[in-house]
């Protein structure tokens, strides 16, 4: 293990970075050396940054903190302000919704995608997945169906609704909204830009949690969000999206906002302030789905850059990770700087590799404009 661990870091260290930009867009995004969290263990790590400045974040298929944990999908908090030494507590090993691995009836785990704190307001997405092994996708991929959203008013301790609920009335019924992340404005929800003081947004692929297809975007009303009622949503049709005529109540007019065949896992957008954009990850197994033999251990991530999160989205940088294979990354608002061109994403690797199965810091430089 530790010599696994050394030729990892030597490969960090003596590699240089990958990443492209086009002559059309020069901005571009630097990968730097990751900074892995200790005594975790999960994936599908996401910032929900509260008010009193604790990132709260859940985890899937996780032992959470200090293996308190062994569940299809776990709450966390991780505490401090340097991302070299923050430090993690399991809050809710969330036990309603099974043991690591568990199916139900329909032979699918419980998983999750976004996770946000609104006003003081915890939302987190739930949803039914199939793994690859188990899926009879031709690339073995994990699709995802019938998602909910799940709220906590004490900071992940309880939650409405309850995975009985979930299971039987989900809130978005099928695939083409199966996996939405709330797009990030900072902490706490505030937000000033793109009728985002009035709106809270999701983007969702196509229902799949590694190399889906397309992304749509859906909305709700900030005084509706926490009645967590599918019904209440609409989803953006084409046009300017600051007005109400480019929404529509029917999911199948929602028009595609990025269409990359499949080169979209599961993951959302976050706004910049300092670079008045937004930034979304997109990421995939360039072998196919995630459960093909030795796909795990190499992923491209493709940088996006958009003046709203309806777009247009553009392409304008491209990570390989190797042997690592991180996936799911998702952008921490809390320790972008205030220009925008210090990020960090968390993420996590190779789920059959405990040196990489677990919560990393990866920080980004931006350059170029």
């Amino acid at each position: 293990m530790q010599w696994k661990v050394l030729c990892y870091l030597l490969t960090v260290l003596l590699a240089p970075a990958a990443f492209t930009a086009s002559a059309a867009n020069p901005l571009a995004i630097r990968v730097e050396s990751p900074i892995p969290l200790a005594d975790n263990l999960g994936d599908t790590w996401v910032a929900a940054w509260a008010a009193g400045g604790t990132v709260y974040t859940p985890s899937d298929d996780t032992k959470g903190f200090h293996a308190v944990a062994n569940s299809n999908i776990a709450f966390n908090k991780v505490i401090g302000d340097d991302v070299r030494t923050l430090h993690g507590i399991t809050v809710n090993a969330m036990k309603d919704y099974g043991k690591g691995g568990q199916k139900g009836a329909d032979g699918c785990t419980w998983k999750s995608s976004g996770c946000y704190c609104l006003d003081g307001t915890i939302y987190w997405v739930v949803a039914r997945h199939k793994y690859g092994e188990d899926s009879a996708d031709p690339q073995r991929r994990q699709p995802a169906s019938n998602a909910s959203i799940i709220k906590s008013t004490d900071f992940g301790k309880t939650w409405t609704r309850s995975a009985k609920d979930n299971y039987e009335r989900p809130m978005f019924p099928g695939s083409r909204f199966a996996t939405p992340y709330f797009v990030e404005y900072g902490q706490d929800g505030r937000a000033s830009v793109d009728n985002a003081d009035r709106h809270v947004y999701a983007l969702s692929n196509d229902g799949f949690w590694d190399n889906g297809n397309s992304l749509i975007l859906g909305r709700v009303a900030r005084s509706k969000l926490g009645n967590l009622m599918g019904t209440d949503w609409q989803y953006y049709s084409g046009g300017d999206g600051m007005d109400d005529s480019a929404w529509t109540s029917r999911m199948a007019q929602a028009k595609l906002v990025l269409n990359a065949p499949g080169r979209l896992g599961m993951n959302g957008a976050v706004y910049v302030p300092g670079l008045g954009r937004y930034i979304l990850i997109g990421w995939y197994y360039p072998a196919g789905g995630g459960k093909l033999k030795d796909a795990r251990h190499t992923t491209n991530w493709d940088f996006y850059q958009a003046p709203k999160p309806w777009g247009p989205w553009t392409k304008i940088s491209t990570h390989v990770s190797n042997p690592q294979g991180y996936y799911s990354p998702q952008l921490c608002p809390k320790f972008t700087s205030a220009d925008g061109r210090r990020l960090f994403v968390m993420t996590a690797g190779d789920w059959k590799e405990g040196d990489y199965y677990r919560l990393t810091i990866v920080p980004l430089r931006v350059e170029g404009e």
